[in-house]
């Protein structure tokens, strides 16, 4: 993950989104994982140095509703996957 600096552990593929175009289908993958430690002053990568493409600075959001639902986060089934998946995460 060098866009936050970090280093993370187990990885587990939780949502898979297919958006069929005319000429193009996209996929796109979703997975899980502990941060195991996140130092900013390793982050590196070429999308650090274009502001255009956004910002890739850490958010840290309570595992709550509320919270994640007030993101606004794109595609919309990540968004409904997170809101409807968000309680068993606090267990």
């Amino acid at each position: 993950m060098e866009e936050i600096g970090a280093t993370i552990g187990p990885v587990t593929e939780f949502l898979t989104v297919t958006d069929p175009g005319e000429r193009v289908t996209v996929v796109r993958h979703y997975f899980f994982a502990d941060v195991l430690n996140m130092d900013l002053t390793r982050r590196n990568g070429p999308e650090m140095g274009d502001p255009d493409i956004g910002d890739f600075s850490p958010v840290r959001v309570a595992l709550e509703v509320p919270a994640v639902a007030s993101l606004e986060l794109q595609p919309p089934e990540l968004a409904d996957y997170l809101r409807d998946h968000v309680r068993s995460w606090r267990a």
